[in-house]
């Protein structure tokens, strides 16, 4: 067990709008406040239905007001209703795939389950919100024609693969120039009832192109291993952050700012030192460089508990154990307050190993305890983290 520390972090702040904003520095704190943590691994009675595993839970969606996980089968239009607390599947929702009222544009690829009962289907280029009725009662393309508002410029474009407002009142995401691999230029949001775009210039003073491996394995046709980027959702608000350095984005709604912040760990590197070929000519060179990559430092989305409004992220990081003879990898919980003030970080036991080929797994948190999807083949499973905060006594 550790004690809980709020450590430093410098806010760079960039104003969406006119007003300017001043540097902000918190000094270091200390807090009375311990953490321990258990860890068990959960598995899904399904009964008779195969669970949709193909793309490792990252259709599917976590309400917690419900207890519920409904994980989108984007080939059959299934959606399975699984019950956390009970360890197993309690429902089916079928969906058509095509026609009038079905839900495949291009490819189905998440649902949300807003508070309103709607359930909102991505599908990358569209958005389609489904009635309980499962008929279809509104669609948004993601494209300048069709939304009022901001235009994105010519070569731009917003990803599909962001995240819907748990009210269901909007659709935010990253975009920039992804057609050709080029930058990431900011925020963008789209408000359902108008049918309008924001787009919201951000500067992330973009590294990962310096840490991404590219093999061109023949004229034409190349394979990369990228950095990722992940969107949060904070009600309105919302939170990106990267697989490569300790920090996070931060975008207020009502201020109309965005918050640059930087945290210091002492527990991992805070940036990807990039110590691996980037270019390489053979699948032998490529699968050195992959290994390579994965053994530097790389940080997990950022996931929030709507009930203790905390957030927690998982970070990894090969460190060299003399005594047993080798390097391992070594998990890292950190946790931050309702203001993303950082105020613990946890050193997992050697023999904690959350799932995730390069970043955790879809993780999300069921009455303060964080499950992370284990791949079983052909059970639904998850890592669960228990962990308990205490006051320390005199």
């Amino acid at each position: 067990m550790n004690r809980l520390l709020a450590f430093l972090f410098v806010p760079v702040i960039f104003s969406c709008s006119a007003k300017l904003e001043k540097e902000e520095v918190l000094a270091e704190e200390s807090s009375a406040l311990l953490f321990d943590y258990t860890l068990d691994t959960v598995i899904i009675d399904s009964g008779d239905s195969k669970p949709y595993l193909d793309m490792k839970l990252v259709s599917s969606d976590y309400v917690a007001s419900e207890g519920l996980l409904y994980n989108l089968d984007p080939g059959t239009g299934r959606v399975d209703v699984i019950d956390i607390a009970a360890q197993k599947l309690t429902d089916q929702i079928q969906f058509e795939i095509n026609g009038p009222n079905g839900i495949r544009r291009y490819f189905p690829t998440g649902i949300k389950k807003t508070s309103g009962d709607d359930l909102i289907i991505r599908d990358y280029y569209d958005i389609l919100r489904m009635g309980t009725d499962k008929k279809l009662k509104d669609s948004y393309r993601l494209r300048n024609h069709t939304l009022a508002g901001d235009n994105l410029r010519d070569g731009q474009e917003i990803n599909g693969m962001g995240e819907v407002a748990q009210d269901g009142t909007f659709f935010a995401s990253y975009y920039g120039y992804y057609p050709s691999n080029g930058p990431i230029m900011g925020l963008a949001k789209v408000d359902f009832a108008s049918k309008s775009l924001r787009l919201i210039p951000v500067d992330f003073k973009e590294q990962s192109a310096k840490l991404t491996i590219r093999w061109d394995f023949r004229e034409g046709k190349s394979t990369v291993i990228p950095e990722f980027k992940f969107l949060t959702l904070d009600k309105h608000n919302f939170i990106a952050s990267n697989t490569y350095k300790n920090e996070l984005w931060y975008y207020d709604a009502g201020t109309d700012s965005v918050y640059h912040r930087v945290y210091k760990s002492k527990l991992t590197a805070n940036v990807k030192r990039g110590n691996f070929r980037k270019r390489v000519r053979s699948m032998r060179e490529y699968t050195l460089a992959k290994n390579r990559k994965y053994q530097e430092v790389v940080f997990g989305p950022i996931v929030k508990d709507p009930t203790k409004q905390l957030f927690y992220r998982y970070s990894r990081e090969v460190q060299q154990v003399p005594d047993r003879g080798g390097s391992f990898f070594r998990f890292v919980l950190t946790v931050f307050d309702d203001q993303l003030n950082q105020v613990h970080e946890e050193k997992l036991a050697l023999s904690a190993a959350i799932p995730g080929e390069y970043y955790a797994n879809k993780t999300f948190v069921h009455q303060g305890m964080l499950y992370t999807f284990l791949d079983l083949k052909s059970q639904l499973a998850f890592v669960r983290l228990k962990p308990t905060f205490y006051h320390e006594k005199n």
